[in-house]
């Protein structure tokens, strides 16, 4: 089998893996929980808090109180005085998603899916036209061991820099930052001020719902701007629609396409339902991806083309599909190799504006409601968990890019 075909291939299985970790991650299950007891004072099951509850989707957990043959209905989840000692059953019902942990493998198997799609399909097109002798790589580099060990020693300080700053700010709070430090390197963010439950538990069962939006976008940018720029080189009419297209990524931010899409599509003709989903995912995830993909394939794109140099004459006596599919991909593609994590994280950055205009209940809404409300525990977290974000898929990307670079020995 090609190395083309194989990348594409692990690539594929990559990127199917990783969506449907996020879906598998947005799934919602109802639950009740039940603390039994004897007292004047109920109290609510222990750790109810630290359960995945879908709080953006489904709402505030409900909490009943059966005591003496009759349910009390309650506002909050809280202790509740009994007007006089008996047997009661504290209950909290609502819906989870249990399996929200499994987001953030989501994002980074995709990013992974996605870098190595790319070198996949740039290679396909070198292979086909060139032939694998001429798509050979030599190494002339560094060991790729002692590659990683200096991104990695990269990646632990810029995680160390972020530690530092939430300490500081739990401290100003007046916290114990030797005990806020703790907390921090097990990712425990404490209690939400607003939502009364786990901020962790908030934090993933929302990026849940980040990583399936940003996986399918992400990866059909990447993909379809890859292809349709490399099959451009050669093709005037492609050539001219992507020198176009590159104008709109520049001119239209994601979040203002949002806002185009959002009238166009639901305000005007009320084809696409706005809003959080509750019920069938789909119709809802449709003008958040057309908000993020196309303008991003103009962006992603107009950087591929920057690497390009206009003038491919021949040089040398060499052929000139020799000098555009061998020295001007190959070096476009080394390029855009190590710069498709900023595209990821820029992306990211989009997606939590989009997010908020549809309130499609990702991390981008999350922070929203703990800004307005002030809640600090939740913006700490998001703050520590987008930075864990940059700083892995900073070091995934140069590790493959590593991997993937023909100038780094093995």
């Amino acid at each position: 089998m090609k190395l083309s075909i194989l990348l594409i291939v692990v690539s594929l299985l990559l990127l199917l893996l990783g969506i449907s970790l996020s879906v598998y991650a947005v799934q919602q299950k109802f639950v009740e929980l039940y603390n039994f007891g004897y007292g004047k004072l109920a109290s609510p099951p222990e750790n109810w808090q630290d359960c995945y509850w879908a709080i953006l989707v489904r709402g505030y957990p409900n909490a009943t109180i059966f005591y003496d043959n009759h349910l009390i209905q309650l506002n909050n989840i809280s202790n509740y005085s009994l007007p006089s000692p008996g047997y009661y059953t504290y209950i909290i019902s609502g819906y989870i998603q249990p399996y929200a942990f499994l987001s953030p493998l989501s994002m980074f198997m995709t990013l992974t899916g996605t870098l190595i799609g790319f070198k996949g399909t740039t290679l396909f097109f070198q292979e086909r036209i060139l032939g694998e002798d001429l798509v050979k790589g030599y190494a002339v580099g560094g060991s790729l061991s002692r590659y990683v060990l200096k991104r990695l020693s990269s990646a632990l300080v810029s995680l160390s820099i972020v530690f530092i700053l939430i300490v500081v700010l739990e401290y100003f709070h007046g916290r114990n930052p030797y005990l806020s430090l703790l907390e921090f390197l097990e990712f425990n963010a404490g209690i939400s001020s607003y939502f009364k439950i786990d901020a962790t538990s908030l934090i993933l069962t929302s990026l849940a719902y980040t990583a399936m939006l940003l996986g399918i976008s992400f990866s059909l940018t990447v993909y379809l701007s890859a292809f349709l720029v490399i099959y451009g080189l050669e093709n005037p009419l492609v050539s001219k629609i992507m020198d176009k297209w590159k104008y709109i990524g520049s001119a239209l931010a994601s979040w203002v396409f949002a806002m185009i899409i959002i009238y166009a599509l639901h305000f005007f003709t009320g084809l696409l339902p706005y809003g959080t989903p509750k019920g069938e995912i789909l119709p809802y995830l449709v003008m958040p991806v057309i908000s993020l993909f196309f303008p991003f394939i103009g962006i992603f794109a107009n950087r591929m083309l920057s690497t390009i140099p206009k003038s491919t004459a021949s040089v040398k006596g060499l052929d000139k599909k020799v000098i555009i599919y061998r020295h001007v991909l190959g070096n476009a593609t080394v390029v855009m190799l190590s710069t498709i994590s900023s595209a990821f994280v820029e992306m990211l950055l989009a997606e939590l504006l989009v997010e908020g205009i549809f309130q499609w209940p990702g991390f981008g809404l999350l922070l929203k409601y703990a800004v307005f409300n002030g809640d600090y525990k939740v913006i700490e977290g998001s703050m520590l968990t987008y930075s864990t974000l940059t700083v892995l898929s900073n070091f995934i990307t140069d590790v493959v890019y590593g991997i993937l670079d023909p100038r780094v020995t093995r």
